[in-house]
């Protein structure tokens, strides 16, 4: 599929031999993605891979309108994945399933409050696995939440990176930060070009220019600030205390001034009796959360102007490097965002659609015949599998235990060349110790293409003591009936309203499965007894 860095005529037969080797030799535990690495694991047939991930973009602002570049250059020539979630809706929780290729009861970082300190085997993820099969790994942005706090020197480099440009701290997100050039500090101010998409675009272009020219591949873990909500003290109309809006780079700060705020059906939802008891009582959105929400939007979506044009610098510079036929771009959000869909005016993590459905483009090197759109549901679990199964390599540290992902490679998919299980079913869920925005702190759901089904089992009683209780309350939506989720067939919440039909039983059975799942079948052994995922 990609050209062979050597340049020798016998390195497909090479490839194949090591393919066969590498079936039969694969270490405990790890993927049969795993791939066809040599004995120093490197691959003779290995992509540069760039990922480029932001932060809180909503599937409803990756549109041509709005990301006109990145549309023209990854989605016109790659497979846009129409069904592709975040298994936890957060931010952390999302970016340790994209490190690790595993559900968060698995990884360990179950909520943003976990953050870093909460990941398991530390030493055990994608980057470290890149390495080891001869790639160098560059990382530009943000990182995992707790990151910098939890390490003896916040600038340290963590583990499995080669080049670590990375936000380690600051105030406002946009302005006045720090980044970590390889464990030395560098601050950055309040002038123009600060602007945290500026920085790390110029810092992104730089690595390719240092690291195309090598004989070794590369990966570039690209994560965007933008369009997060910030505070801040710049005086614009994306500023001010309550609003905590998305900061558009100064070029920007005029565009989608009158955008309109979306009103699915879902927007400040007019009958919420079906609702579980922990959201039915919500009031309706008033008129100032409305003006409100509509400028976060339009700011978000200003915000993402300076990001369109971070990718086309990007994939400009991938060009004029002369690598564009030999490296795949991937294109994602790490969770979603609400505007006041079932009255919900700020923040993600609750499963619906808004916070769980994201954008995701796959892009394969020029000449590769790629898919246009992918249908079937897949999530974040499936990136870490997708890029080892690209770059050649194992989940396998040089020295311990393979770590068993829960995810499948959407290779098959994005080349035509294979399908997943008919009507997978993905995990969804989320637990903490206590909330602080939030009314629910644990739930598990099921979603698949057509249905999802959710029990939650700890709410919020009283937000002042932010002091979580145990309960049983349940949601389930037909998602090709009622995409808005309008109608919760456990009507109320309650267990006994669900449908008494055979569908319901089967939703149970397989979320209870799925709620401790380890691995796929047929390709990795099982986990102390646990059911594999789907």
């Amino acid at each position: 599929m990609f050209k062979a860095r050597d340049g020798s005529g016998g390195a497909l037969v090479a490839v194949g031999l090591l393919a066969l080797l590498a079936a039969i030799l694969v270490p405990h535990g790890a993927s049969a993605v795993a791939a066809t690495t040599n004995s120093a694991g490197s691959a003779a047939d290995q992509p540069n891979v760039v990922l480029i991930q932001v932060d809180d973009q909503t599937a409803r602002q990756f549109r041509d309108k709005y990301m006109p570049k990145t549309m023209r250059l990854l989605t016109r020539r790659g497979t846009r994945f129409s069904d592709y979630i975040a298994t936890t809706p957060q931010c952390c929780p999302s970016r340790a399933s994209l490190l690790t290729g595993q559900y968060t009861h698995n990884h360990g970082v179950t909520s943003n409050g976990k953050g870093y300190p909460g990941l398991r085997d530390k030493d055990n993820v994608l980057p470290v696995w890149l390495q080891h099969a001869g790639y160098n790994t560059i990382h530009v942005g943000k990182f995992l939440n707790g990151y910098w706090k939890f390490v003896d020197r916040p600038a340290a480099v963590a583990p499995g990176w080669t080049d670590w440009r990375t936000v380690v701290g600051g105030r406002f997100g946009y302005y006045e930060y720090f980044i970590s050039r390889n464990g030395k500090w560098h601050h950055y101010g309040k002038h123009k070009r600060d602007y945290i998409t500026r920085v790390l675009t110029r810092s992104a272009v730089n690595s390719i220019k240092q690291y195309a020219p090598s004989d070794a591949p590369f990966y570039l873990q690209l994560d965007e600030h933008a369009p997060h909500g910030s505070g801040g003290r710049q005086v614009n109309r994306c500023s001010g205390k309550h609003i905590r809006a998305a900061k558009p780079d100064p070029l920007d700060m005029g565009a989608f001034r009158k955008a309109p705020l979306p009103h699915p059906p879902s927007f400040d939802e007019r009958h919420m009796g079906d609702k579980p008891p922990f959201l039915r009582s919500s009031h309706r959105l008033h008129r100032d959360t409305k003006a409100t929400l509509r400028m976060r939007w339009r700011c978000a979506l200003a915000s993402l102007v300076a990001v369109d044009r971070s990718v086309a610098a990007v994939h400009d510079a991938i060009k004029r490097s002369g690598e564009l036929r030999n490296t795949v771009f991937i294109y994602i959000s790490d969770n979603g965002l609400f505007y006041g869909e079932h009255r919900i005016a700020r923040g993600k993590v609750l499963p619906y659609e808004e916070a769980l459905r994201l954008p995701l483009v796959i892009d394969l090197p020029g000449g590769s015949e790629d898919v246009d759109a992918v249908h079937e549901p897949v999530g974040n679990i499936d990136l870490a599998p997708t890029i080892l199964d690209l770059a050649h390599a194992t989940p396998c540290p040089p020295a311990g235990d393979c770590r068993t992902m829960d995810g499948r490679s959407l290779l098959p998919l994005v080349t035509g060349s294979g399908h997943l299980p008919e009507d997978r079913g993905l995990l969804t869920e989320y637990y903490a110790a206590a909330s602080g925005r939030y009314q629910t702190c644990q739930y598990d759901g099921i979603r698949t293409s057509s249905t999802i089904y959710v029990e939650t089992h700890a709410v919020v009683d009283d937000p002042e003591e932010h002091t979580c209780r145990g309960t049983l309350q349940v949601e389930r939506y037909d998602l090709k009936r009622d995409p808005f989720e309008l109608r919760n067939l456990c009507y109320g919440g309650a267990i006994e309203r669900c449908p008494a039909d055979a569908e319901q039983a089967s939703l149970e059975d397989r979320l209870h499965d799925l709620a401790r799942c380890a691995g796929i079948a047929g390709r990795d052994e099982r986990v102390d007894g646990r059911p594999f995922c789907e």
